[in-house]
């Protein structure tokens, strides 16, 4: 039972020691480089988005919008930034504007949350030909 408890009480101090450590090193790089850049960097690390959130909130002087921005810029899963955000306290309405901020500055980096998917069964085509058969379903008739 001792063997236990210890190998429970260092594994919790190892856990909070890393947990500070990063804390330290995301408030360090804000500091120095900007949200932009310690997300980043915390992300690299593994932290996941509600971590960030709720350290990020702290910060003094800092928009939870530019901390959201700095999220969806660094290509966290929206879905994970969207619940994080409500579940910190953060509106859907400061999530919207920080979506929408964030497309507009690096569209390109963002991960996307839909993917495409190509539509199976039935369209607005039609119904799919019989399977075996040749025949060719089109749109309008002109296509014949």
């Amino acid at each position: 039972m001792k063997k236990i408890f210890l190998t429970i009480l260092i594994t919790s101090i190892t856990a909070s020691l890393a947990f500070a450590a990063w804390n330290d090193n995301f408030q360090a790089t804000y500091q120095k480089e900007g949200i932009d850049k310690a997300v980043i960097a915390a992300l690299e690390e593994g932290i996941d988005p509600n971590a960030i959130i709720v350290v990020g909130q702290a910060l003094e002087g800092l928009n939870p919008q530019n901390l959201l921005k700095a999220l969806y810029c660094a290509g966290a899963d929206g879905n994970d930034i969207g619940k994080a955000a409500l579940d910190n306290g953060i509106s859907e309405l400061i999530l919207t504007a920080a979506y929408e901020k964030s497309v507009e500055e690096c569209k390109d980096q963002m991960a996307d949350t839909q993917p495409y998917t190509p539509v199976r069964g039935p369209n607005f085509v039609g119904m799919p030909a019989p399977r075996g058969s040749s025949d060719t379903i089109y749109a309008s008739a002109s296509t014949f």
